[in-house]
């Protein structure tokens, strides 16, 4: 009863690597896995800016791009893009790509959302800003605007 599971609990992963049906399968979809990691290797550093891989479902592998403009030109690099990854993968696996238009996530991602560095204002627009906001009596509203208008100069 010790190599017995209970029906309907999960099979140990070690157990499905050492059987022959799962060990097929299992093999298969993990060498599938060097399309995700070698994207930028098959497809190039520029298209792989633009583009991932979504998923790979009965040879159809669905990639997304992040721009109209880069659909319509990849939409003509199909054959040869389909061509690098299948040679990345030693075989014919991928039979079509299709194109999906969606935000692409990239290392690259995180170099943009880190803040801009802040623009220190010239002496002539904290006099300016000084000189708008002074007959505002409300200290709370003075200071707001004043607030926005340092924000306004800053991002010009």
């Amino acid at each position: 009863m010790a190599g017995k599971r209970p029906k309907g609990s999960p099979e140990r992963i070690g157990r499905l690597i050492a059987s022959n049906a799962g060990s097929a399968a299992l093999g298969a979809r993990l060498k599938e896995l060097v399309i995700w990691q070698s994207w930028d290797q098959a497809v190039g550093k520029v298209i792989a800016a633009r583009t991932q891989p979504l998923r790979l479902v009965g040879g159809v592998l669905t990639v997304t791009v992040s721009s109209g403009p880069w659909m319509q030109q990849l939409s003509f690099m199909k054959t040869e893009l389909r061509d690098r990854v299948n040679g990345l993968l030693g075989e014919e696996r991928i039979k079509d790509i299709v194109l999906r238009s969606g935000r692409v996530h990239n290392e690259n991602d995180s170099a943009e959302d880190l803040p801009r560095p802040v623009k220190p204002l010239s002496p002539r627009q904290q006099s300016l800003i000084r000189e708008q906001v002074s007959p505002v009596e409300d200290e709370e509203l003075r200071l707001a605007l004043q607030q926005l208008m340092e924000s306004h100069y800053r991002n010009r």
